[in-house]
């Protein structure tokens, strides 16, 4: 720890001194000349003594209660984590903070800003471009195809479809779905061009009936009766949930459910099914070539300029800024859950990050902490000491005048 300044100067006040005392009976004013000089390299001295002390054994005698930081170095650490958890991660301090800051006004201009979507994009895309050319090799393809199979095998297909059919028809929500269903056939098949054109189609097909002695106009006339009948029963359908091939299709759904959760001949026959298409041995070359086509269209794609995947990501992340710049519910709706979220995760890590702190001083090389805080607090030093010259200086002259002037009085 080298103080150029500090140093001059202390060299300067010793030479004034013994100047001073060599002179001292030759001139009234060198005495006062001394009596600063002598105060001035004690204050030198002990501000040396005290800066040194707080980093090493001041000339390597190990005096107590110096090398300070270096002893101390670990409650150093926990008194940085203490501080900065008690002051920057405490919860109040944390919800404040949040309750102040319009994180979704934020979130919204920052999305919108020109280039920022490209710039939450970049290191995603790049992630994502290392990952599917770490992939595209033949063992990820068979790891990936033998997984695939092996969780194949372990799912009961019949319980499944049981399952999602349940779901499905839980309530009546199917209901809606048929009636929407069977309004839009009942529209199509009740259309002139649909009607002329399956006519004509069906009539064409039915080479038959000239052995009938039906002509083609009969032939048009009878398939027209018979798409007639079918668009009523499907407009019927369609609006009475009472109609009994509605209620025959209802009742059939749930025979197939209890027979898929009840029925082992049924479940078994579903399980062979699965295995006799998980064994098919075109199975695995099908799934290694789509992972590996999927994989390349991928790479190729994020790799290209005008990628169409980035260039829709990009417009998507923009058009969400906009919509949620304009939606005083969405932006409510963002500021809660920051707010709610927020404090859990800080009081989550809490912990972690005071013991990062405290760990993460503890480890550091005595050596290195105290040069590097040195070099940050080389010039601070150096004022200290030359301070402690100046000042001390004065306070010796101010004692001593005043000695001077209670003797002569």
């Amino acid at each position: 720890m080298r103080h150029p300044l500090a140093l001059f100067l202390l060299i300067v006040v010793t030479a004034l001194y013994a100047v001073a005392t060599a002179l001292r009976h030759q001139h009234p004013l060198w005495p006062y000349v001394a009596a600063f000089a002598e105060a001035g390299m004690v204050g030198a001295l002990a501000d040396w003594f005290a800066v040194v002390a707080m980093f090493r054994h001041p000339m390597g005698i190990p005096i107590p209660h110096t090398a300070v930081l270096a002893k101390n170095q670990q409650r150093l650490g926990q008194g940085l984590a203490d501080f900065i958890d008690r002051n920057f991660l405490s919860l109040n301090y944390i919800r404040n903070k949040l309750a102040q800051w319009d994180a979704a006004h934020w979130l919204a201009q920052w999305l919108q800003s020109p280039g920022n979507a490209q710039r939450l994009l970049q290191p995603l895309l790049a992630t994502t471009r290392f990952g599917l050319e770490a992939m595209d090799d033949t063992k990820v393809r068979a790891f990936f195809t033998r997984n695939v199979r092996s969780a194949l095998q372990q799912m009961d297909v019949s319980n499944s479809s049981a399952a999602v059919l349940d779901s499905l028809t839980a309530q009546g929500r199917h209901q809606e779905l048929l009636d929407d269903l069977t309004a839009q056939l009942a529209r199509a098949v009740e259309s002139e061009s649909t009607q002329q054109h399956i006519t004509q189609a069906i009539a064409k097909e039915l080479r038959a009936l000239r052995y009938l002695a039906l002509d083609q106009a009969a032939a048009r006339l009878t398939t027209r009766k018979i798409i007639n009948a079918i668009a009523r029963n499907l407009k019927d359908m369609g609006e009475s949930a009472d109609h009994p091939m509605r209620q025959r299709l209802d009742q059939a759904v749930q025979n197939w459910i209890m027979r898929l959760k009840a029925d082992p001949e049924l479940q078994a026959k579903a399980n062979q099914l699965r295995d006799q298409i998980l064994e098919h041995p075109q199975l695995n070359t099908y799934l290694e070539h789509v992972w590996a086509d999927l994989l390349r269209w991928l790479s190729q794609d994020l790799r290209s300029s005008d990628s169409p995947l980035t260039l829709r990501l990009e417009a998507g992340i923009t058009h969400m800024g906009r919509e949620l710049a304009h939606n005083p519910d969405m932006q409510a709706w963002v500021n809660t859950q920051i707010q709610e979220l927020g404090p859990q995760v800080v009081d989550y890590y809490r912990p972690a990050i005071r013991r990062h702190i405290s760990d993460r001083v503890g480890e550091w090389d005595t050596r290195e902490l105290i040069d590097e805080v040195e070099s940050h607090l080389s010039k601070d030093l150096q004022y200290i000491r030359i301070n402690g010259t100046l000042v001390g200086g004065l306070v010796g002259l101010a004692i001593f005048s005043v000695t001077q002037w209670l003797i002569g009085s």
